[in-house]
Order: C-alpha cells, then structure tokens, then sequence
C-alpha cells in the first residue's frame, strides 16, 4: 500500500535528534501520534479481541512527520525524501529521487535511454488512486511531473517501482499487494485517511 506500507513495523526505529532541525509541518508531536498509531494497528491484528473492526484515522501531518523523522533514516540512498498530500479518493506525492543511487535496471529503450541522459537529485511530483480494498493494495498512476517536464506514465511507473524494490523489504506500489496488520480497506479524504482493519 502506498501510504502506510510505507509507515512500517512501528517501535523499532530510532528517533531523530531532537537537535535536528525539522521542516515546515513536521513536528515530534505528530509523528509520534502516527506511531501510537501504527501500534494500535499491530495490537489490533495480534491479539485475541472478540472486536471483529477497527478504524483508525492518521491525518496527513501525522503521516508525513513520521516519514520524515522516523522512516527517512531507512530510505534507500535513492529516496532522499517522501511527502503525501491526500484529497478526495486521491494522493499526491512528492519525491526527491538520486537516480545516482537508484541504478534503474528496464528491458525498455526509452526508459535506459532516460537513465543515461539524468542523473543526481531531481523532484517527481505524481498524483493517482490509492485502491486499497478487500486487503489488497497498490497505487494508480494519473499524472506525474520530473521536474517541470510531464513524463509518459509509464516511465514514472517504472522509477516509482524501481525505487519501491531498493527498500527493505522491497516492494512494487503499482502492483497489488496484501495489506499488512489485517487492514480490509482504506479511505482517503482530504486532508486524511481512515484504515478500515477486520478479522476473519
């Protein structure tokens, strides 16, 4: 799932410095909530509840905190940085991408052409659907931007899989995966979503 798949195993991350300064919109305090979070999702798919649903709502600074001060350590040295917008039934995000580090390997001519004429840091700004339902996910590409420049989606396709397979553990956002902690389905509204988690 493109948003909180990316969140992770919470309680296992160390903190930023509390010296290292934060950017605008990101705070301790959310991110730390977002954690709160995560682990009521885990707590909620291990233990033997006779509750069969559960929703929790993450708003998206709680989300983008967490990414930025908790999870931004784990990147891999392609992602330099991740931050999601959410509005109605849609996410954007906004990525800083090394293609230095990223390496894409592609059978497709146009796509190793683009990865010999870029390199270093560049921004990928991308809007889509976040399909999370029946407990499957993945994210649908709409549009996208490198830079100024729109790209064919299928090339942004292939840099968002790419940069999703250099993560541990390595994952495909445009292709449909299980959803972890027992989530069923998730909501995306603006300004938040809201993950639907049931048992079987």
């Amino acid at each position: 799932m493109a948003a909180t798949a990316l969140l992770g195993p919470a309680g296992s991350l160390p903190r930023a410095s509390a010296d290292a300064p934060a950017p605008a919109g990101i705070s301790r305090t959310a991110a730390d909530a977002c954690n709160s979070k995560v682990v009521r999702l885990q707590e909620f798919a291990a233990a033997p509840d006779p509750a069969k649903k559960q929703t929790t709502d993450f708003s998206e600074s709680e989300i983008n905190s967490y990414l930025a001060l908790e999870l931004s350590s784990k990147y891999h040295a392609s992602l330099k940085s991740l931050e999601l917008k959410f509005e109605e039934a849609k996410l954007r995000g906004s990525a800083s991408i090394d293609f230095d580090e990223l390496q894409m390997r592609s059978k497709g001519v146009l796509a190793k052409l683009f990865t010999r004429l870029f390199s270093g840091t560049h921004k990928l700004n991308l809007r889509g659907k976040l399909r999370a339902e029946s407990g499957m996910g993945n994210f649908e590409l709409e549009e996208a931007q490198f830079d100024d420049t729109t790209l064919p989606n299928f090339l942004v396709e292939e840099i968002i899989t790419a940069v999703g397979r250099k993560q541990k553990p390595p994952f495909d956002p445009m292709k449909p995966s299980h959803l972890p902690y027992g989530i069923e389905s998730v909501d995306v509204r603006p300004g938040h979503v809201l993950v639907h988690q049931q048992r079987s």
